[in-house]
Order: structure tokens, then sequence, then C-alpha cells
């Protein structure tokens, strides 16, 4: 994964693509519905912990997270100013399990726990389901504060973008 200031597929990318991308939507009138959290600067993780960066400058704009190239209904944060997010065990429980689980058998479900299990193991963190839409859009922020947004797909997470990336192309 990228760090803020690193070139991700030749193009650098940090905090201040977000920066820019809120100045011009801005310039241009906003975006339908679009509102500021009151307490976007001071943002917080469930644990306590300061919200990543990206995500604090995003809220200044608008307190719902952006999805595919418009606003997801999934709010930033709470009236408090915590983050909207859960631990990614729960996240993937819902994603990979709980969504379907009146359609499998029991050895799939056992195949799934195992899944969510090993899942769980490659993404510490934090996360929210974006939409109720196939592939799954999920916003990861990591055990070291970055943040992509991920689509789950037959077992698996095989897209991700950094959520830099996913605001630029707004």
């Amino acid at each position: 994964m990228a760090k803020a200031g690193m070139s991700v597929g030749g193009q650098m990318v940090d905090e201040s693509a977000i920066e820019a991308v809120v100045a011009r939507l801005q310039a241009a009138g906003g975006v339908e519905g679009a509102e500021p959290h009151p307490r976007a600067g001071e943002l917080v993780l469930p644990d306590g912990q300061p919200a990543p960066r990206c995500i604090r400058l995003w809220a200044a704009f608008d307190n719902s997270y952006p999805l595919n190239g418009g606003r997801s209904s999934v709010p930033v944060a709470d009236n408090e100013g915590v983050l909207a997010v859960e631990p990614m065990d729960r996240v993937l429980r819902r994603v990979c399990l709980e969504s379907i689980e009146d359609e499998i058998d029991d050895e799939t479900t056992e195949y799934l726990e195992e899944l969510i299990e090993d899942l769980a193991a490659d993404l510490p963190g934090y996360g929210v389901v974006l939409a109720n839409e196939h592939p799954d859009p999920v916003l990861w922020i990591s055990a070291s504060a970055e943040v992509s947004v991920l689509w789950y797909e037959h077992d698996a997470f095989d897209r991700q973008i950094l959520f830099r990336d996913l605001v630029a192309e707004l």
C-alpha cells in the first residue's frame, strides 16, 4: 500500500489530492446532499485514536463516504465525531456470511467461518460496508491507518483502491 506522498501507478498521491477535489467540488457548487460533519477535524476511531487525515479532510466536505463517482448513504461519523466503523472481523462476518447465511448449508458455513478468520488476520483494523450491492464495497482502515475501498466477490477481495484515489476520481 502507498503511503502519503508515494507514487501509485506512476502518480503522486497524498491528502492534497483530497483537498484539491474538495476545492473543485465546492467551486462547482458542491454535490447534491453533501453536508460537512461539524466535528470533521476532530473525528476519532471507536478506540479513541484520531481518524485518518484523509477521512477528516473528506468529512469537512461531506459526512457521507464517496462511492462510484457519487455519495454512499453511509455516514462518515456520528454526532459525537466517532467514525461509523466497526472491527473488520464483524464487517467480514456480515459480508461473507450473514448476507447469505439463509441460502447456504452447514459445510459452506464452516468454510466461510474459516475464510472470515483468515481474512480478518490479513485485514486488521476497522471497516464499514459502503452499499448493499454486489460486489460488496467495504471501506477498510488498516491497523497502520491507511484507508482503502475493497470489493468482496466470490470469497475474495480482488479489487482495491486507495481512498485518496477514490476521491480523486470524483
